[in-house]
C-alpha cells in the first residue's frame, strides 16, 4: 500500500494541521496564563512584604515616640495600655516592651508581663535575636526585617526606659506580624484572574479549531489527491490552488515542485541519452557490472573490442567469461580479482582475445561503484594499447640508439638534477679522470669544477653558447673544457645535460702562441728601443771619450788639472764613459733578446745569453738575494738564443719572486753552467721558500701556479717546457719545502751530432 493511502494511527490524527494549530495556540496559552500566574503571585507576596515592612516601621516609630513619652513622665501603666491597643491586630502575633534583663514590661497580651522572653517568645531563636541586639544598640537604630521563611515581619526598636544624671537605662520594643493571611488573599485574587483568562482562551482555541477545518479541510485534501497522482507517474498533474494565504501559496508552490521535477525528469532523460552517446562515442571500452561481476553496461567500443555486434550477447555473462572466453575464473586473473577489491585496481599486462584480430594488450582500470555507502558493482574500463606497444618499441629502439651515440661520443656528456651527478658518459669520466662513469654517479657537482664555476655547469646556456670552466680531477689536475648546457626530461623529471669538450691542449697551444705574440711585440717594442737610445748613445760615448782624452792631454799643461780638481773631473769623466758602455751592453742584450722572426738555430755561446738575462733579471734580484756565476768550460749549443733567452729570463725571474725582499745578503741565486756527456747541464739554484712535494708532479701543467692570484697565470714553466723540448732538450727540477729548488736545463752540445737529438735540419726547429 502506498504510504499516502495508509491509514494513520488514531494519535496521528492531531498531527493534522486543523487539529495541530489549534493545540499548538492552546498548549502556548496554557503556558503562558501558568507564567503570569507564577508571575503575579510573586509579585503580589513581595508588594505583601514591602507594604508590611512600611508599615511595621511607620507603626514602631510611632510606638516608639509615645512610649518613651509616657516612661519620662512615669506613667508605665499608660505605655503598657498603649501597647495592649495593637490586639486587636489579628496579624499581630507579639508585641513586647523588654528591660534590660530581657523581661517583660508591657504586652499587647498582659498575662506575659512580668516573664522572661523566652517564655514569652519561645520560637525566638537566642543567637539571632542576640546579635540584632548587638546590632541595634550599637547604632541605636531601629531594624525591620523578614523571618528566613518570608511569612513574618519582625521588628527591633531601642526605647529609653529612665534617663537621670546617674545613667540611661535602655530597653527593647519588639513586634511580629504575620503575612499568611495576607499572601493568601493575594493568591486567591490571582487564581481568579487565571480562570477568567483560561475560560476566554478556551472559546477562542474552540473558534480558531472550526475556522481552520473549514478553510483547510477541502483544500488540503487536493493536495493530497495531488501527490497521489504525481506518485503515480502522472507528472503533469497540479493542484490549481488559489488564494493568498498560506495554503494557497503552498499550493502554488507544489505545483511549482512538480513542473520542476517534470522539468528535470526531461533533462535526466536527455543526460542519459546523451551520456548514452558520449559513452558510445568514446575509444575505451567501458563494462559497467554488479557484484558478482555481470556485465550490466556496455558501450560499442566494447562491443568491438570483444568481437561481438550486439549489446545482448553480453548482458548477464559474466566479465570473465568474456575477456578468457573457455578459461576457468581463477586467482592469478587480476580482472576478477577486482570485484573483490575494495579500491581502485590498475594494470596493463592484460590480453584481450579477438575473434579476428587475435591477442589485443590492453590496459584496463576498476574502480568500485558505491549507493549510500555501500559497493554495489564496479566499472571496468579497457584501453587497446597496439599502437602504443609499438611506439614505447620504436622508442625504446631510439633510446637504445641514442644512449650508444652517448656512450660512445668523443665529447664528454653528464646529467644533473638539483647538483648531483645522475649519468656520465665515458669521455666525462676520462676527461674528469675517474675509472668509470660509474663512479661520477652521485657526486655533486661542485666536485667537479674550481670553486666559483659552479654556475657554469648549473645555469642552462643563452643563445646556444659555449662557456669555459675549469674541471678539476681526483688527483689535482686541472682540464678545461667548453661546456654548452640545456635542460631536459630525464626519467620524467627536469635535468640539465652538460655536453663538455676537452679543450685542454687547445688552450695551452692559444697560450703559448699569447705567450709567444706577447714577446714578439716585447721583442719588436725592446729593439726599437734600442735603436732609438742607441743613436744618441753613439755620439755621447764619442764626446765622452774625446773630453777624457783631451782632459788627460790637458792634464801635463795646465797645473789645475793636475791637482784634486782635475782627479775628481777625471773620476766624474769615466763614471759616466762606464755607465754609458753599461748602457749600450743593456741595449745589446735587448737586441740579443728581442731578436724574432723565424726561430732559427745556430750555434750559441751558453754563457752570453745568461749573462744578458741576469742583466735584465737584475731589478728582480738585487733586492731578493746575490746572484752567483759558477760557470765551467762549456762548449756551444745548437739552439735560438732568443729562446734560449726567454727560458733563462723566465727561470731567473722565479727564482728571485721565491724568495721573499730583504735580507739579500743571506741569500742567493747561483748559475752554475758544465759538460757532461755531449750535453750542457744548466742548473739555477735558489734558497726560496720551496715547493711542496705534492706540486711537483703538476709543476710544468699549463695554468698551474702556486703564486698568490694575480701574480702568475700558470704557463710560465710550460712554456719554459716547450722551449726546452724544441731546442732538443730537457728541463727538471728538485725542491723541498724551505730549502730551495733547484732547476736543471740540459741541452745538446755543437760537438753532439743532431741526428742524436732526432733533428735532420741544422738551421730550423719548431717551438
Amino acid at each position: 500500500m502506498s504510504p499516502l493511502r495508509r491509514p494513520p494511527a488514531f494519535w496521528h490524527r492531531f498531527l493534522a494541521v486543523r487539529w495541530l494549530i489549534p493545540l499548538i495556540i492552546l498548549v502556548a496559552a496554557l503556558c503562558f496564563f501558568l507564567y503570569t500566574f507564577e508571575a503575579d503571585v510573586a509579585q503580589g507576596h513581595l508588594q505583601t512584604e514591602k507594604q508590611a515592612v512600611a508599615e511595621m516601621t511607620l507603626r514602631m516609630t510611632h510606638l516608639n515616640s509615645m512610649i518613651e513619652y509616657l516612661l519620662r513622665n512615669g506613667q508605665l501603666d499608660a505605655a503598657r495600655k498603649e501597647l495592649s491597643t495593637l490586639s486587636g491586630n489579628s496579624t499581630l502575633q507579639q508585641g513586647l516592651l523588654l528591660d534590660e534583663q530581657q523581661r517583660v514590661l508591657a504586652s499587647i497580651r498582659p498575662v506575659q508581663v512580668g516573664l522572661p522572653l523566652r517564655d514569652a517568645w519561645p520560637q525566638l531563636d537566642p543567637a539571632e535575636h542576640a546579635r540584632r541586639l548587638a546590632t541595634m544598640f550599637e547604632h541605636m537604630a531601629g531594624n525591620v526585617h523578614l523571618s528566613e521563611d518570608r511569612q513574618q515581619v519582625v521588628g527591633y526598636y531601642p526605647i529609653t526606659l529612665q534617663s537621670s544624671p546617674e545613667g540611661t537605662r535602655h530597653g527593647l520594643l519588639l513586634l511580629r506580624q504575620d503575612l499568611t493571611a495576607q499572601k493568601h488573599a493575594r493568591q486567591v485574587e490571582a487564581e481568579r484572574w487565571a480562570a477568567r483568562s483560561c475560560l476566554v482562551v478556551a472559546v477562542l482555541v474552540c473558534l480558531v479549531s472550526l475556522v481552520v477545518h473549514l478553510v483547510l479541510g477541502r483544500r488540503m485534501q487536493r493536495l493530497t489527491a495531488t501527490a497521489h497522482r504525481l506518485a503515480r507517474g502522472e507528472l503533469h498533474a497540479r493542484a490549481h490552488l488559489r488564494g493568498v494565504d498560506e495554503v494557497g501559496l503552498l499550493g502554488r508552490a507544489f505545483d511549482f515542485m512538480a513542473e520542476q521535477i517534470d522539468h528535470g525528469n526531461r533533462q535526466l532523460q536527455e543526460s542519459q541519452e546523451r551520456t548514452r552517446a558520449l559513452l558510445d562515442s568514446t575509444a575505451e571500452a567501458i563494462f559497467g557490472l554488479d557484484l558478482e561481476g555481470r556485465c550490466t553496461f556496455c558501450n560499442r567500443a566494447a562491443l568491438r573490442l570483444s568481437g561481438h555486434e550486439h549489446a545482448d550477447e553480453l548482458l548477464g555473462r559474466s566479465l570473465h567469461s568474456i575477456i578468457h572466453p573457455g578459461r576457468e575464473p581463477s586467482g592469478d586473473c587480476r580482472v576478477c580479482e577486482s570485484f573483490r577489491e575494495e579500491g581502485a585496481l590498475h594494470g596493463d599486462d592484460e590480453v584481450l582475445p579477438h575473434p579476428r584480430d587475435g591477442d589485443v594488450p590492453v590496459e584496463y582500470w576498476s574502480h568500485p561503484v558505491t549507493r549510500g555507502g555501500e559497493r554495489v558493482g564496479s566499472v571496468v574500463t579497457f584501453v587497446d594499447i597496439r599502437e602504443r606497444k609499438r611506439a614505447e618499441s620504436t622508442r625504446r629502439r631510439m633510446e637504445e640508439g641514442f644512449r650508444a651515440l652517448i656512450e660512445y661520443s668523443p665529447d664528454a656528456i653528464f646529467l644533473h638534477r638539483a647538483g648531483t651527478l645522475l649519468f656520465a658518459n665515458r669521455a666525462a669520466a676520462t676527461l674528469l679522470g675517474h675509472a668509470s662513469p660509474e663512479s661520477l654517479r652521485g657526486l655533486p657537482v661542485s666536485e667537479l669544477v674550481l670553486p666559483g664555476e659552479e654556475a657554469a655547469l648549473t645555469v642552462t646556456s643563452q643563445a646556444g653558447l659555449p662557456r669555459e670552466v675549469r674541471l678539476r680531477r681526483p688527483d689535482g689536475r686541472q682540464a678545461v673544457g667548453e661546456v654548452m648546457t640545456v635542460s631536459l626530461l630525464f626519467e620524467g623529471l627536469a635535468t640539465v645535460a652538460c655536453i663538455t669538450r676537452d679543450i685542454t691542449e687547445r688552450r695551452q697551444v692559444q697560450e703559448r702562441i699569447l705567450a709567444t705574440e706577447r714577446m714578439v711585440s716585447l721583442g719588436t717594442l725592446a729593439a726599437g728601443v734600442a735603436h732609438e737610445i742607441n743613436n744618441p748613445l753613439a755620439y755621447l760615448l764619442s764626446n765622452l771619450r774625446f773630453v777624457d782624452a783631451e782632459v788627460r792631454d790637458m792634464a801635463g799643461h795646465v797645473a789645475e788639472l793636475s791637482g784634486e780638481a782635475g782627479l775628481e773631473i777625471q773620476q766624474a769623466l769615466r763614471e759616466a764613459i762606464d755607465g754609458g758602455n753599461r748602457v749600450r751592453d743593456i741595449v745589446r742584450d735587448l737586441r740579443t733578446f728581442s731578436r724574432g722572426g723565424d726561430d732559427l738555430r745556430s750555434p750559441v755561446d751558453i754563457h752570453t745569453v745568461l749573462d744578458s738575462c741576469a742583466n735584465m733579471a737584475r731589478s728582480e734580484i738585487r733586492h731578493r738575494a746575490r746572484l752567483v756565476k759558477n760557470y765551467g768550460t762549456v762548449p756551444r749549443v745548437f739552439a735560438n738564443d732568443s729562446r734560449l733567452g726567454q727560458l733563462f729570463l723566465n727561470l731567473l725571474v722565479n727564482a728571485a719572486q721565491a724568495i721573499p725582499h730583504g735580507n739579500a745578503h743571506r741569500n742567493e741565486i747561483r748559475v752554475t753552467t758544465t759538460c757532461e756527456g755531449g750535453q750542457v747541464l744548466v742548473e739555477i739554484q735558489d734558497t726560496g721558500v720551496g715547493i711542496p712535494p705534492e706540486h711537483l708532479s703538476r709543476l710544468f701543467d699549463p695554468f698551474f701556479t702556486t703564486k698568490p692570484v694575480g701574480v702568475g697565470t700558470g704557463m710560465g714553466l710550460s712554456v719554459c717546457h716547450g722551449i726546452v723540448t724544441a731546442q732538443g732538450g730537457r728541463i727538471s727540477v728538485e725542491s723541498h719545502p724551505n730549502q730551495g729548488s733547484t732547476f736543471r736545463v740540459v741541452l745538446p752540445a755543437i760537438e753532439t751530432p743532431l741526428e742524436h737529438f732526432g733533428l735532420d735540419e741544422p738551421e730550423r726547429a719548431a717551438s
